[in-house]
């Protein structure tokens, strides 16, 4: 038998595809499969991280058996001092919250361009740079169950095994387009935790044909008026120093108020918003002063294309009348 089938009942309708981002990347089933993918292949003698990171960009390092050594950041978000970085290690940067595009060609001015590896995960819209491998994580940015991209100088082998559980992780993502927001985040949680310890394996069919069908230029224009908006208004009262970024579009504004906001508070006005990263502020972690302040009070705000100014004037009445409710 050849070929696909023809008649019979439909899939599940979607655009006709659109033109690719990142066409020449690597498809795997996650930021971190990839990230592991690249770690058993260059073999680094150590990577070092900044301790503002996901526990999910720490794992791949424990999987293959490298050793991980961190540091700090400063209130701009790049390396708060000189990384000795030896001739076998690599070095990971995050481009936090796609607003530090300008940080990156920083670092590759300041060390081996062979030895970075940008961590794109929240700055999809940021071309990869000439460094060692650029990560992409397409799911923080649109609404499919998985997926990642892994852009790399190294001669890597796609993975012969292509994933097939994404069908497993659409649970949430129909039950926000059914019914709202609350329904479906266990569902949410559960597809996000079904993707920790895997090994390395293809990008589904079905993730890759929901990004070919995502309008990405109307998205990135609608991210970037919308975190305009919240700057705007927002700016003065941020404590954390965001430099005029008129061409990205970023992944939230990322909003440190003076004074802390209870999350119970902005969950009762069905404001929900992530916390980057809980699990670094338990006690045992020797986590830096200014990270720690991140990890605890920093507010990201959405600013993606579902929205619009009406959406953004109440999102700002909502956070007004939570900041309100913490004093």
């Amino acid at each position: 038998m050849t070929g696909d089938a023809i008649g019979g009942y439909f899939p599940l309708e979607l655009p006709l595809a659109r033109r690719q981002r990142h066409p020449g990347a690597l498809r795997y089933q996650s930021a971190r499969a990839a990230f592991l993918a690249l770690l058993r292949q260059g073999r680094p003698a150590r990577v070092w991280l900044p301790w503002y990171l996901c526990d999910s960009m720490v794992e791949p390092l424990r999987m293959a058996g490298v050793e991980c050594a961190r540091y700090a950041i400063g209130a701009d978000l790049a390396p708060a001092g000189p990384i000795p970085l030896g001739a076998g290690d690599w070095l990971l940067y995050v481009n936090y919250f796609g607003l530090c595009d300008g940080q990156v060609d920083r670092l590759l001015a300041s060390y081996p361009a062979g030895q970075v590896v940008v961590d794109n995960s929240q700055a999809f819209y940021s071309a990869p740079r000439p460094c060692l491998a650029t990560i992409y994580s397409p799911r923080k940015f649109f609404g499919v169950p998985d997926g990642g991209y892994l852009v790399t100088e190294l001669a890597l082998v796609p993975p012969a095994e292509q994933d097939g559980d994404s069908i497993d992780r659409c649970c949430h993502l129909l039950q926000r387009l059914a019914f709202d927001a609350e329904s479906g985040y266990a569902q949410f949680a559960a597809a996000e935790q079904s993707l920790a310890g895997l090994p390395p394996k293809r990008m589904s069919s079905l993730t890759e044909k929901l990004l070919n069908a995502i309008d990405y230029e109307a998205a990135g224009s609608r991210r970037r008026e919308n975190f305009a908006f919240l700057q705007q208004r927002l700016g003065n009262a941020n404590r954390l120093p965001l430099a005029p970024q008129p061409d990205a579009e970023p992944l939230c504004y990322p909003f440190l108020p003076e004074s802390p906001i209870r999350r119970g508070a902005l969950q009762a006005r069905r404001l929900y918003v992530p916390q980057y990263w809980p699990e670094l502020l338990a006690e045992n972690i020797p986590i830096p002063p200014f990270e720690r302040g991140l990890a605890d009070g920093l507010i990201p705000l959405p600013v993606d294309q579902r929205y619009g100014s009406a959406e953004m004037t109440e999102l700002l009445q909502r956070l007004a009348d939570a900041a309100a409710a913490s004093i």
